[in-house]
């Protein structure tokens, strides 16, 4: 006989991260103090499909072409940050600026710029097309290369006595960029990373969170967040390796009840972006579909990683 999970596990912390809180206060702030004038943000100011339409209801216009905006307007840079070349077109179209970028982002902004004086070739870890990756690498284009896989690492080129570093994504999956990091270590002997991890606290508690439900008995991983989410995707892939089953979601409502059947235990988490009337309403869901337990399972308190 078939039958729903009774229990839910809740991963902690979960949801909205205080790199987009800021992200997202900035630009509410703005309307707020702006309700006469046009916003524009450059790049979505979080990678979250439901953000983006609440602010696009509000009268925020996203583009990806600095055309677009017309001379003087208020111009928010997305929490991923933006290369200095940008910068330096926004400001020659004489528009005010606001940045929004992640301060975790600008760390690795100024790990670049400052291996690039000492004339360091840089490989950078992370998502070729990602917005972080492309605003990142173009502190010091000339002299950064990027990787995303092994294969990457294998076909490396670098003449021998060059001077080699290491600058990562913020939002890339922790295992997974160790084995990378260790894999460039082995190349590149005399490597050199920064002194702190780049890879944020915030992006490691969630993946920690998701490990532990499933080590708990989640035989499901439920997490939401949009499809261009970068340390979404990661959890899906985290909670994969663990040995569940995982689905990423933007709603918990496109969820397919049939890959819930014969479980006994469910878990469920949320990208950095996700907002968290989100999370709320699945686990409503949850509930009226049979759920009668729910554990919350921490695995860090977070205050303000900022």
């Amino acid at each position: 006989m078939k039958h729903f999970p009774n229990k839910l596990l809740l991963a902690s912390p979960r949801g909205f991260c205080a790199g987009v809180k800021r992200a997202i206060n900035t630009l509410e702030g703005l309307i707020e103090k702006n309700p006469n004038k046009t916003i524009y943000c450059y790049h979505q100011i979080v990678h979250n499909k439901t953000v983006v339409k609440d602010f696009t209801n509000k009268g925020v216009i996203f583009v990806d072409d600095l055309s677009k905006v017309p001379e003087k307007s208020i111009l928010v840079f997305s929490s991923h940050g933006v290369s200095p070349a940008l910068i330096k077109q926004a400001k020659k179209n004489k528009l005010k600026i606001i940045d929004a970028t992640c301060p975790f982002v600008i760390k690795t902004h100024k790990e670049v710029k400052d291996f690039a004086k000492k004339n360091f070739k840089i490989i950078y870890i992370g998502q070729k097309d990602h917005d972080e990756t492309i605003g990142t690498t173009d502190e010091a284009l000339n002299q950064t290369i990027i990787v995303s896989d092994i294969e990457d690492i294998k076909s490396l080129d670098i003449p021998k006595n060059t001077q080699v570093a290491i600058v990562t994504q913020t939002t890339l999956s922790f295992d997974e960029t160790k084995k990378l990091v260790q894999a460039l270590e082995k190349k590149f002997p005399e490597l050199i990373k920064p002194k702190l991890a780049d890879i944020c606290q915030a992006t490691q508690n969630r993946q920690n969170g998701v490990k532990k439900i499933v080590k708990m008995g989640a035989e499901i991983v439920i997490v939401l967040g949009s499809k261009n989410s970068s340390n979404s995707n990661k959890l899906k892939t985290v909670a994969e390796n663990a040995g569940a089953r995982a689905y990423l979601l933007d709603d918990i409502t496109e969820i397919d009840i049939k890959d819930l059947e014969n479980i006994k235990c469910v878990g469920l988490t949320a990208g950095a972006s996700l907002p968290e009337y989100k999370i709320v309403k699945a686990i409503k869901w949850f509930k009226k579909h049979g759920i009668t337990e729910i554990e919350e399972v921490s695995a860090a308190v977070e205050n303000n990683l900022l």
